[in-house]
C-alpha cells in the first residue's frame, strides 16, 4: 500500500512543479533578484535597509550573500517582503520525479542482475539477452513499485 502512496506523491508533486520547469534553464539576474527588483522598482538601497529595518550597508552585504549562494532563505523573505513580493523557494528536478525513480531504479536493477548472471554465467546457466531485459525490466518495475530504498544507496 505504501507504493501507491508514494507514487501519487510523486506524480502530485510533478504536476505541481512543471510550473517551475523552465525556471530551471534560466540564471537569475546577475547582480541577483533582490537587486533586480529593487532596480526595478526604482528603490534605493538605502529604502530597502529603512523598510527591512537594518542600516544600509545590510542590504549591501544581503545582495552580495545572494550573489555568493549564501544568503538565509530568511533574509531573502524579509527581502522580498520589504519590496511587496513573495520569495518562492523549490527544488525543481532536472527530469520529473518519476523519471528519477525509474532511472534509479533500473541502475538498481542492472546492478542486481549483474552480479546474479555473473554467478549463472559460471556456472553454465546464463540467460540469454532477451531473457536478461525481462528480467531487468521486471526488477525495474517491481522497485518503482516498492520504491525501494537501498537503491539510493548506489552511483
Amino acid at each position: 500500500m505504501a507504493y501507491i502512496n508514494k507514487a501519487i506523491i510523486r506524480q502530485q508533486l510533478d504536476k505541481k512543479l512543471q510550473s517551475f520547469a523552465n525556471l530551471k534553464d534560466s540564471p537569475p539576474p546577475i547582480k541577483g533578484w533582490i537587486r533586480a527588483i529593487r532596480d526595478a522598482l526604482g528603490m534605493t538601497g538605502e529604502q530597502l535597509a529603512r523598510r527591512i529595518g537594518v542600516q544600509k550597508q545590510r542590504v549591501a552585504a544581503l545582495e552580495k550573500a545572494e550573489v555568493e549562494g549564501s544568503v538565509t532563505i530568511n533574509s531573502m523573505k524579509k527581502a522580498a517582503e520589504a519590496m511587496d513580493c513573495v520569495f518562492v523557494y523549490a527544488l525543481v528536478p532536472r527530469d520529473s520525479l518519476e523519471a528519477n525513480v525509474e532511472r534509479q531504479a533500473r541502475k538498481h536493477a542492472e546492478k542486481l542482475h549483474y552480479v546474479i548472471q555473473h554467478s549463472m554465467v559460471l556456472e553454465q546457466q546464463g540467460l540469454t539477452a532477451d531473457e536478461s531485459g525481462q528480467g531487468i525490466q521486471a526488477n525495474t518495475d517491481k522497485f518503482v513499485r516498492e520504491t525501494v530504498k537501498d537503491m539510493w544507496d548506489m552511483d
